[in-house]
């Protein structure tokens, strides 16, 4: 049965990547993808045979994925050997890959970067999940997104990753990381290639307060509207009001970035050396 079949039946069907489990919906395997309904308005009868007629399916895709991809994505339980240590959730996103791209090779030169890694994975065609495990020597965001990069280069695409925090195995875990899921497909599109909590907390906790603010919404029109102003509170706000090190990130001469500085504060009467205003500035640009 094709999905638009499946649709004049029931309206509410929708396809999605991922499945979501909840008092709202059902989801069950479609062809590499997840097809889900609403559970208002049908009746027993119908869910049951809803049931009857993709869980097989669903048993199918179970049996062939990982213990992690069970658990995180199918909604079965993880074995319990390892609930006595922390994991964290590294996603990725590929963009920019040809039809030369070879996924498996990628994957395993991906896994190789992260020590203690349990298991990496696909959860549709440009996107996944890695597993770690914690331990003593892990890499800085510095080194990872170095090493991230060379590999870019090795491989002809752009990664976008986001760094999970580590967290024990508990009946918190699926929630925290359906969150992590939220933020990254929320912050994935906002210029950086490697983020974490501690870089995107800050944008991604305000963005609804901000986005009710008439007055950040005329001062985000007036002021940081050129592509240009927004590279430039970019880089100052990641070089932490460093202007050497914005001027290098800029390929810039370090006068150049101080008269473009200069400049801004004449037009908008807010200087990127302050950090008070480069925080307003910086939480203007989303």
């Amino acid at each position: 049965m094709e999905f638009n079949e499946i649709k004049l039946i029931y309206p509410d069907a929708q396809l999605t990547n991922l499945s979501v489990e909840n008092s709202d919906l059902i989801s069950f395997p479609f062809k590499n993808q997840w097809i889900q309904f609403k559970q208002e308005n049908k009746s027993p009868s119908e869910i049951k045979l809803l049931q009857l007629l993709f869980a097989s399916k669903k048993t199918k895709v179970a049996s062939m994925a990982s213990k992690w991809q069970n658990y995180l994505i199918n909604g079965l339980e993880l074995p319990s050997l390892t609930f006595n240590n922390d994991f964290r959730i590294i996603q990725f996103a590929l963009l920019k890959k040809d039809s030369y791209f070879e996924k498996k090779t990628w994957l395993n030169a991906f896994k190789s970067i992260f020590s203690n890694s349990e298991e990496a994975f696909f959860i549709d065609e440009n996107s996944g999940l890695l597993i770690q495990k914690k331990s003593d020597d892990q890499l800085t965001l510095d080194e990872l997104s170095g090493i991230i990069q060379t590999l870019d280069d090795d491989f002809s695409i752009k990664t976008i990753c986001y760094i999970g925090q580590f967290w024990p195995i508990d009946k918190e875990f699926k929630t925290i990381f359906k969150e992590e899921q939220f933020i990254f497909e929320k912050q994935k599109n906002k210029g950086k290639s490697l983020l974490s909590l501690p870089i995107v907390a800050l944008s991604y906790y305000t963005s609804e307060a901000l986005e009710k603010s008439a007055l950040m919404h005329i001062l985000k029109q007036k002021y940081t509207s050129q592509p240009e102003l927004k590279e430039l509170i970019l880089a100052m706000w990641h070089s932490q009001g460093n202007i050497s090190l914005a001027a290098k990130s800029l390929y810039v001469h370090r006068n150049t970035l101080q008269y473009r500085i200069d400049r801004f504060h004449d037009i908008s009467g807010l200087s990127l050396r302050n950090m008070n205003d480069l925080l307003l500035c910086y939480l203007l640009i989303f």
